[in-house]
């Protein structure tokens, strides 16, 4: 700003110079008479041109400063014919047939690519096997060289029959889908997590069998295995089936697990919880 207003400052002394130059030239044409004094105006009419040119001068002057700092120097000035409202021509072939050309509706309901399952696997690693990803195309699996003190790990099985012919110390089922189960025998638990329509087989006995999250299973006991404990919680379909007590010989008893409870506040301030009358 300060050079802007330094280079216009020798414009406005030199037009200030002019204009007071003018002004003397018509004071000293005056005279006393009064036709000269009609005539003195003719000097004004030729200072007018000098006064126009002054200030043609000044506004060049003013028009050339570039008040951007520089900004706007490379910018080119947009004709009529270059704005797009003013466009008049026709338009390019290209443009019509995109504009007119229908855009591809999405499909919808394709279907998915079916996931890849891995193959079954079983393999031991420390006290613990791994038992997963098992079909009903592999067969029977029979899970051989189990100890005593090593727990069984069986998951993401699908229609798969899994054997464990040896006494293992606990065994978990994890995410598995009509799997049938045959164990011998397990020191603490059996536990069966997220699963449907399972069928467990305990043939010598297991404190505790656990079911959670469960869908459809039915466990079967042996004699021994009348002393289990079934443990269930937020699971369906439940069943269990074990010998006939008065007939040892005969079929065996299946009879479901209930699911429904009745839950009653006592006197005394506590929950006292009985089975539904539909399992009576």
């Amino acid at each position: 700003m300060a050079d802007a207003v330094a280079a216009i400052m020798p414009v406005l002394e030199s037009l200030s110079a002019r204009l007071e130059s003018i002004e003397a030239k018509l004071g000293a044409a005056k005279a006393p008479e009064a036709e000269p004094a009609a005539a003195a105006p003719a000097p004004a009419a030729s200072a007018a041109p000098v006064a126009g040119d002054a200030r043609g001068a000044l506004f060049a002057q003013l028009g050339s400063i570039d008040q951007s700092s520089g900004r706007t120097a490379g910018l080119r000035h947009v004709t009529k014919d270059m704005k797009s409202g003013g466009a008049t021509g026709p338009v390019p072939a290209a443009a019509a047939a995109s504009s007119a050309a229908p855009k591809p509706k999405p499909k919808f309901g394709a279907a998915a690519k079916p996931k890849t399952k891995p193959p079954g696997t079983c393999e031991k690693r420390g006290m613990r096997w791994t038992v997963q990803n098992y079909t009903k195309a592999d067969g029977v699996i029979t899970v051989e060289g189990v100890a005593i003190r090593e727990e069984v790990f069986i998951a993401d099985c699908d229609d798969a029959t899994i054997v464990i012919p040896d006494k293992c110390k606990a065994i978990a089922v994890d995410g598995c889908k009509k799997l049938a189960l045959v164990f011998e025998g397990a020191v603490s638990s059996c536990e069966i997590v997220n699963c449907k329509r399972v069928k467990m087989q305990c043939k010598n006995f297991v404190p505790t069998v656990s079911i959670d999250k469960t869908d459809g299973i039915i466990v079967y006991l042996s004699e021994e295995g009348r002393k289990t404990q079934i443990v269930s919680s937020k699971s369906s379909e439940m069943n269990a089936s074990f010998p006939n007590p008065t007939d040892p010989d005969g079929d065996m008893i299946e009879v479901p697990i209930p699911e429904q409870f009745i839950s009653t506040i006592t006197p005394e301030g506590k929950i006292h919880i009985e089975v539904s009358d539909l399992y009576a």
